[in-house]
């Protein structure tokens, strides 16, 4: 049955994935605009190098203002190699512009082999006189939040109006393709990876045999032979939260939806609009999110919690935390449900790409059983770990982009900050869910190892001091 269920979950996968395991969209950042230059019109020359940064360039995207007037004639969109050659030159029609935004103008013909190449982007126009042209955005910073960071230029990345340099850079970005080989590599991982866990479970049932305790057991003795005392711990669980309560379940419901509406209110006018569909983009974050918070933040004392039933009744101990995590999984299944609501109510479409959601909740109950196991067994010998938990987890809360954009953060610090396991884990749902394609192969490398790793790490430590835990309990 494991068996059946990796093969069935890699063919779902290379299936959904398609096309993004043969390549990966890449867009250049954009800068935000400060002023334009002055109306296009005929006989002006507008030049701005660009470093690509795709295998193959496909688009520009241009912010441009109509000054709310539809305007007549074309503008020519040329690329330039850095002999000055045209390599693309591709026509626009002005009427087709809309004013104060993000043009993107797909280029007649693509350009492959670019990735690193200085080109420069020339714009001019036919038919255009004073009175009948669009103007240009240009600036020289990046947004970050309510705050822009000014962008250093050097000196040859100045616009240029016939052969005048201007006062910045154009607020034009590129975006094209970078080819990926993954999609042959899958198919060598996969396998070794099943080849891998089928020595791991052999290996496990001949220590089985022997008597020898081991993850095959811990499986089986879960499903199995403590399968209603889980039942009953989580149920248990699941009755107490909403004792008393009026509403019972409904907070499932209503608690990440509050929260989303108190922080779209908060942080609507400083990240909104930087973000594409910013509700969804929160809650996502914020349902993620509140899963880690709370599975850590309970399955962290359940060997205190259940002192009283771990002196008296024999049963293995990572029962305990087991079953806290069961609990929050089922928060969290119901906290699932707004979101979708949320996503019907934005018009979100509902695509294929949500199937891939099943890999990264797995990896991150992974990693998240991996931190209740360590956690438990330090808050049983140190009760301050507790109180230490809840500072960090606020420190996590805020340097993972729940309700922020990725943008804010300097780029030298980028790779710091993405080793955290929880930005992987919402950014791959993020990617699913509103972009509606397969995050890059990268994200299900760091999802992966970030959940195999410390679920490791947290079985070790729970195995060597699970029989020490009644002593200071």
């Amino acid at each position: 049955i494991i068996a059946a269920c990796y093969w069935a979950l890699v063919i779902m996968i290379y299936i959904v994935a398609g096309e993004q395991f043969h390549y990966t969209q890449i867009t250049s950042s954009a800068l935000s605009p400060t002023a334009v230059i002055g109306e296009l019109i005929d006989g002006m020359v507008i030049k701005q190098r660009m470093t690509i940064e795709a295998d193959r360039l496909e688009s520009v995207n241009l912010m441009v203002d109509t000054y709310s007037r539809v305007n007549d004639g074309v503008m020519h969109v040329r690329i330039l190699d850095q002999n000055d050659v045209v390599l693309s030159d591709t026509q626009v029609q002005l009427s087709n512009l809309a004013s104060g935004t993000y043009n993107t103008i797909m280029l007649e013909e693509p350009i492959d082999h670019m990735r690193g190449n200085a080109l420069t982007l020339q714009l001019t126009t036919e038919g255009c006189m004073p009175g009948n042209a669009i103007t240009l955005y240009y600036g020289n910073s990046v947004t970050a939040g309510r705050f822009d960071i000014v962008k250093q230029i050097q000196d040859d990345e100045f616009f240029q109006i016939n052969e005048y340099k201007g006062a910045g850079m154009l607020c034009v970005t590129a975006g094209g393709k970078e080819y990926l080989n993954f999609y042959k590599t899958y198919w060598l991982i996969t396998p070794a990876i099943f080849a891998l866990l089928a020595l791991l479970a052999w290996k496990s049932w001949r220590g089985l045999q022997k008597g020898k305790e081991n993850g095959l057991a811990l499986m089986h003795d879960i499903c199995f032979r403590y399968g209603f005392l889980m039942e009953q711990l989580v149920g248990r669980d699941f009755k107490a939260k909403y004792k008393r309560s009026v509403l019972g379940v409904a907070w499932s419901f209503l608690n990440p939806l509050m929260t989303m509406a108190v922080q779209y209110i908060v942080f609507s006018t400083m990240f909104k609009s930087g973000v594409a569909n910013y509700p969804v983009y929160l809650l996502t974050g914020t349902v993620f999110f509140n899963f880690f918070n709370e599975a850590v933040g309970t399955g962290m004392t359940s060997i205190v919690g259940n002192a009283h039933l771990i002196k008296k009744v024999y049963m293995p101990r990572y029962i305990y935390p087991i079953a806290k995590i069961c609990s929050s999984m089922v928060n969290f299944g119901f906290a699932l449900i707004p979101l979708v609501l949320v996503l019907i109510f934005t018009g979100t479409p509902l695509r294929p790409s949500l199937l891939l959601l099943v890999f990264d909740v797995l990896c991150m109950i992974g990693f998240v059983t991996g931190m209740v196991l360590i956690l438990s067994v330090c808050m049983t010998f140190f009760q301050d770990t507790q109180f230490l938990w809840g500072v960090v987890s606020m420190m996590w809360m805020y340097l993972t982009p729940i309700f922020y954009p990725e943008t804010i953060i300097p780029q030298n610090l980028l790779t710091l900050y993405h080793m955290n396991p929880m930005y992987q884990y919402i950014t791959f749902a993020r990617v699913a869910i509103i972009g509606g394609v397969s995050p890059a192969p990268s994200a299900y490398l760091w999802c992966l190892l970030s959940s195999v790793f410390v679920l490791f790490v947290g079985i070790k430590v729970f195995n060597k001091y699970q029989d020490e835990l009644v002593l200071h309990l």
